[in-house]
């Protein structure tokens, strides 16, 4: 007795009405799983819960590190006009003031929610 060891891939294609229902199977499961999250994503949205005083300490860091942003700005700004180049410290703490001013306002959003 010989055994022989079957191929692969199958050399006969797979019926079509086993594709077919194959692809309904997971279709079904894709829509459940879609409706399951859906079902679960008010959850997720709600506001978080935060001490009385987070949201206007938040807001206030927010504001601070706008207002930093812009002093830092006008700085620069009065450099160049003065015929003055910024070296490149000064852009780059420039940038960071920025980069601070974004993270503080989405931390805010966040903690105060929408």
């Amino acid at each position: 007795m010989t055994f022989t060891r079957p191929s692969w891939p199958p050399t006969r294609p797979l019926p079509l009405a086993l594709v077919t229902a194959g692809t309904a199977v997971l279709l079904a499961l894709v829509t459940a799983g879609t409706a399951v999250l859906l079902a679960l994503a008010p959850a997720a949205r709600a506001t978080p819960v935060t001490a009385a005083g987070a949201c206007d300490k938040a807001l206030a860091a927010a504001e601070r590190a706008e207002r930093d942003y812009q002093a830092l700005k006008k700085d620069l700004d009065r450099v160049t006009a003065d015929g003055g180049h910024p070296d490149a410290s000064q852009r780059q703490a420039l940038v960071d003031a920025e980069a601070e001013t974004v993270s503080t306002a989405s931390q805010a959003q966040r903690v105060c929610g929408p």
